[in-house]
Order: structure tokens, then sequence, then C-alpha cells
């Protein structure tokens, strides 16, 4: 089981585009070319050794290693907050998982499919440390995603089902907006919840409160879909 694991672990890197690997004949340990001017040791594959000998604590710095090469591969962002999660350092793993939904939030295929469990991840790691706006934000956003993960696979068939997941979503934005108001995040997705309810009323006082909140709160993809909203709703001049 856990050589599968290991091979899953390298099928995610693959997809997400990173550079394929030579091994030197002259050096002891596999290296990947073109990382950077210099021959640098492939530690994603180190990384995978270590797993497949239960040497989880022995992967965590050569994934470090490999992001700092590659910092756009998403995936492996991922497996390293679980891994982190697993070892004992949930303040790191946060971090690593924060960065993730910013990065995975414009992206498609499994990075994107991802986010769902990333958010369900920060819910849970905010309701440990009593953060109830962070445990209200994740779960809310978590729900308005997975809703629309059940919509683009042409998952129609409980209507009624996505209703009351996303009255759940509306419901734990709101208590996120009571803990802590003007963060841009809970306004854009109390107003994707809204749409989707066909409340398109709510949705555009949703927008309008969002328009107000700093924009550094929100990611790069967030924060262009909401001006997309505002200009379809005549509300261009209220982009943040």
């Amino acid at each position: 089981m856990r050589r599968i694991a290991v091979a899953l672990f390298l099928g995610c890197w693959a997809v997400v585009g990173c550079r394929s690997t030579t091994v030197s004949k002259s050096s002891p340990e596999p290296v990947a070319r073109g990382a950077t001017p210099t021959e640098e040791f492939d530690h994603l594959r180190l990384a995978a050794e270590r797993l497949d000998r239960s040497d989880e604590p022995g992967a965590v710095p050569h994934l470090k290693a490999h992001l700092l090469q590659q910092p756009d591969a998403i995936m492996v962002r991922a497996y390293l907050g679980e891994l982190l999660l697993k070892t004992g350092n949930a303040a790191e793993a946060k971090g690593h998982f924060e960065q993730f939904t910013r990065d995975a939030a414009g992206a498609t295929g499994p990075a994107h499919k991802h986010l769902v469990h990333v958010h369900t991840r920060l819910m849970e790691l905010a309701g440990t440390a009593e953060d109830t706006f962070g445990e209200q934000l994740h779960r809310g956003i978590g729900l308005v995603l997975l809703v629309k993960q059940w919509d683009d696979g042409g998952d129609s068939s409980d209507a009624g089902m996505s209703e009351r997941t996303l009255v759940q979503a509306v419901q734990a934005l709101k208590c996120a907006d009571a803990e802590k108001a003007g963060d841009g995040r809970v306004g854009f997705y109390l107003a994707e919840a809204y749409y989707a309810l066909g409340q398109p009323s709510s949705a555009r006082m949703a927008l309008l409160a969002t328009g107000r909140c700093d924009p550094a709160t929100l990611n790069d993809t967030d924060r262009r879909r909401l001006g997309e909203r505002l200009r379809m709703e005549g509300m261009a001049g209220a982009t943040p």
C-alpha cells in the first residue's frame, strides 16, 4: 500500500508539469537538471524514497527543497501540508494550505478539485485553535466550492442537496462575518452562494459589501472574478 501511495504522489507531481528527471552517472544521488543553472538533487524522488521507507519526517526537508526549486508545484505543496500536519507541525502546515488555496484558485484539474479538501483542513485547524472566524470562513467557502464541483461534474440529480448545502454555506459565512467584518472572502463567497440559490438581490448586496473590503483579503483569481461580477451588475465603480 505504501508503494502505491508513493506512486500516486509522484503521479501528482507529474500532473502539475514539473521538469523531467535525469540520473547523473557520476553522482551517487539522482539529480534534477534545469531547476537552477547548476545541478541539484532530485528532492522529489528522494522524498518518495523516504516515504517508501516510512520515514515521513525525513521526506519533509526534501519536499521543502523541491518547492524552493519549483514553487509552482501546487500538489506537492498540498502533500507537504499533509505531512507537516501528520508529523505535528500544524502551524507550518496551515501556511502551506493557505498558500495552496491562493495558488489553486485559478488552476484546473486535480489542484482545483483538491481545494475543497484543503479548505476542510483549514477549517479543522481553525477549530482546534478556537478560531471561530477561520473555522466558519473555510466551512462556508468549502461548501460553495463543493456545490460548484457537483455542478461542473453534471451531477444535478439532487437539487435539494445542493440547496441545503448552499444554505449551510450562507449560514457559516454570516457567522464568519459576525466574528470579523471586512474580509473580502466572506462577501465574495456569500454572493456566489446567493447567485447559486437564485437570490440575485442578496448577491448584489454581498458584492457591494465586498467591494468596500480590503482587496488584499482576496486572492488574485477571486479579485478578478469579483471585478467581473461587479461589472455585470453595473457596479464597476465598487471594484476594490
